[in-house]
């Protein structure tokens, strides 16, 4: 299984500020930012490779669609991937907080 990380969903998406849904503040104060993207796309890797990934729902767009919780910098997280079995790919979609890990 591949596991795939778009670096644009890192620096165009998830440490951009937004108005609404913003991820970059949260993610900010863990101490990422754009001087270590790679940092933040290494570790939500490391997500993907040590936690069960439990799947939600077949997506309208092909492929399904899982989620893996885990810990950023000891900050609990829900990542979503998407599975592409024609491709054997695990693809990062977004993250967030996970508001039952407090």
């Amino acid at each position: 299984m591949n596991i795939f990380i778009d670096p644009a969903k890192i620096t165009n998406y998830l440490l951009v500020p937004k108005d609404k849904n913003d991820k970059s503040k949260f993610l900010n104060e863990l101490g990422y930012s754009f001087d270590n993207w790679e940092d933040l796309a290494k570790d939500i890797c490391k997500i993907a490779e040590e936690n069960e990934a439990v799947f939600q729902k077949t997506s309208p767009f092909g492929g399904d669609l899982f989620e893996v919780k885990g810990q950023l910098r000891n900050f609990g997280v829900v990542t979503i991937w998407l599975l592409l079995d024609s491709e054997n790919t695990f693809k990062f979609v977004t993250l967030f907080p996970n508001k039952s890990d407090k």
